[in-house]
């Protein structure tokens, strides 16, 4: 799907795209491209919450969005449960991809937040989803985003050896253990 020299540029945080918003290197462009994505979502009853940029740390080659429905959403006297999609959305090229995402956030009696906890989206194995709400939720998802002209990535253009040596700013994964999904969504802590 991408070449050795793509890669290798998504590796150095280098932009590959000659389309909008992707012809440029300025992020905000991409968060703004992102909004009428977000309307089009509440227009369907999707809820979505875009992550902090960069988790408020490093550097992500992604934006991170977490997309459910009313039914993904589990309250239990002062914990709240969301059980959804991560969308992971390229910083680097016109793709993205979507997987399972957990969050539980507890509250106090005025509804301030005492704590959270949510899973990464970091792995391939993350794109099978468990259950038939989330594949339905899934597909929303993919046709609100390729009519934006974003390409949808599945397990297997991900889940494969990255086919050169390379130190890549992740957390997630040991040299060693690098995938192809590694040069394109990384986080550096």
């Amino acid at each position: 799907m991408f070449t050795e020299a793509q890669l290798k540029a998504f590796i150095q945080s280098e932009v590959v795209g000659d389309r909008y918003p992707y012809d440029t290197p300025e992020e905000q462009v991409l968060i703004n491209y992102l909004k009428p994505i977000q309307e089009e979502m509440k227009r369907q009853h999707i809820q979505c919450r875009l992550a902090s940029d960069h988790f408020d740390s490093g550097y992500a080659s992604y934006i991170q969005l977490l997309c459910y429905e009313k039914e993904h959403q589990l309250i239990e006297g002062n914990e709240v449960t969301i059980k959804g999609l991560h969308v992971l959305v390229s910083r680097l090229a016109p793709v993205i991809v979507i997987g399972q995402a957990e969050e539980t956030s507890c509250y106090d009696e005025d509804g301030e937040e005492e704590a959270s906890s949510y899973t990464f989206l970091s792995h391939p194995q993350q794109l099978e989803l468990e259950t038939t709400s989330l594949q339905q939720l899934a597909q929303k998802l993919e046709r609100l985003f390729m009519k934006y002209h974003l390409t949808i990535l599945h397990k297997e253009d991900v889940d494969k050896a990255l086919p050169f040596k390379a130190k890549i700013p992740t957390i997630f994964r040991k040299p060693k253990d690098y995938l192809i999904w590694d040069a394109i969504f990384y986080w550096k802590g």
